[in-house]
């Protein structure tokens, strides 16, 4: 009996430690799992504050989107079904029919997405995001020219001419 009971105790042990192993390997994978989630939520996030589609987003000469494209227009899909909105396609130097062409397939996906287009207004205007207003920008620059003029400012000065 009392050997019986030392050989089950030494399998207990011996079964213990390989689960060890496995919760060790577990929780590196949860680990990983749980950082390339916040790594997804933080693009997301961006994709939805920025708003905008850029040419590179699309095929080269191209109406339809590449992946990168379809990555980011799911993610405003996601974002849009819910919540009333603004999409920038930037047109930079893309000729007018081509431009016109990738505005209606990204109007055609987001309906077929299920967003109401009333909702939503699309066009051709700068990034979005938490910027500075251009307002408070000139006022920093105004305050760093007069510091720089009267000798106030901290950063160095070469001396070279």
């Amino acid at each position: 009996m009392k050997s019986n009971t030392i050989v089950i105790a030494v399998l207990f042990c011996i079964l213990m430690a390989g689960c060890e192993e496995d919760l060790q390997e577990n929780r590196g994978l949860v680990n990983k799992q749980l950082v390339n989630s916040y790594n997804d939520i933080a693009i997301q996030n961006a994709i939805v504050s920025q708003h905008t589609l850029f040419p590179y987003h699309f095929v080269t000469n191209g109406a339809e989107l590449n992946e990168l494209g379809q990555r980011d227009l799911a993610a405003l899909n996601a974002h849009f079904v819910e919540n009333a909105g603004h999409l920038n396609i930037r047109r930079h130097n893309t000729p007018a029919a081509l431009y016109e062409a990738r505005v209606n397939f990204i109007r055609d996906r987001l309906q077929e997405a299920g967003i109401d287009m009333k909702r939503m207004t699309i066009s051709d205007d700068m990034p979005g995001g938490s910027g500075m207003p251009s307002e408070r920008v000139l006022v920093i620059l105004e305050k760093e020219a007069e510091d720089t003029s009267t000798g106030d400012s901290t950063t160095l000065q070469s001396g070279i001419r």
